[in-house]
């Protein structure tokens, strides 16, 4: 039988802070910055079941089923605060990471759901965290992820010879994904803050509306999509808590180019 994969996609809404409760204020507003201040969130989860296709059905689980449990398992926590209506943040800081891990394990409960492959959950649409059935033979079933993906997502617009007499301007999106285990303190896989500020200092500042056709990185080579991620990538690599692990450029023409080392 064919094996392949669902994706369902839900939105609900939470509210929380990044805050540990042994530490001072002058600490959690170090660490967490901004995210020390209660705030909340438009979420939208994408559950991902792996299984194989019913020869009768054509489907590896009924649509309206599917939907109904991923529905179900939500609303323990739409609308909520996460820190103070969750008893599963009492003593862990609910960030989008540990969010996104609750939930793999309120699936993995359920046996219609417990084939689950990944999930991604998006805390607005430039930053999200995805987490994936471990790719281990030896691994038991349902494993927990050992790590996690987190993706920010940039705008950047620099210029380009299209020509010997024409400089094109050149808007471009820029998704940097990091991955590393969930850091049992801070519950996060990277700082966000100071991955913004590397990409703010690195790229956005020094590229922005820059010819980077000049740039002497290039030494002459064509600048296409693949050329520039691979300047990018030499700018970034070394991100101090958590490796890098995929640049996606996408440019105005929605040409996408995934590129990692």
């Amino acid at each position: 039988m064919t094996r392949s994969t669902l994706t369902k996609r839900i939105e609900f809404s939470a509210s929380h802070r990044y805050f540990k409760a042994e530490w001072d204020e002058e600490r959690n507003r170090r660490v967490f910055g901004p995210c020390f201040r209660e705030h909340g969130h438009n979420y939208l989860l994408e559950v991902t079941l792996g299984g194989r296709v019913d020869p009768i059905t054509g489907m590896i689980i009924n649509l309206y089923d599917l939907k109904h449990i991923v529905t179900n398992v939500l609303e323990e926590f739409d609308h909520k605060h996460l820190n103070y209506d969750m008893p599963y943040f009492e003593r862990i800081v609910p960030t989008t990471e540990n969010l996104a891990l609750v939930l793999w394990r309120k699936f993995c409960e359920r046996p219609e759901t417990r084939d689950i492959a990944s999930i991604r959950l998006c805390e607005g649409e430039d930053l999200w965290v995805e987490l994936f059935q471990p790719n281990n033979p030896a691994s038991q079933d349902n494993a927990e992820p050992a790590e996690a993906l987190l993706t920010r997502r940039y705008a950047l617009t620099v210029r380009r010879d299209a020509d010997t007499s024409h400089v094109e301007t050149w808007p471009l999106s820029l998704n940097v994904t990091t991955q590393g285990p969930i850091d049992p303190v801070t519950g996060r896989v990277t700082n966000i803050a100071a991955l913004d500020e590397r990409v703010q200092g690195q790229i956005l500042n020094s590229l922005a509306d820059t010819n980077v056709s000049q740039l002497q990185e290039l030494a002459g080579r064509p600048v296409t999509l693949s050329t520039l991620a691979k300047i990018l990538w030499s700018r970034l690599r070394n991100i101090a808590d958590a490796r890098l692990a995929r640049l996606r450029l996408t440019d105005h023409h929605d040409l996408t180019l995934d590129y990692s080392e």
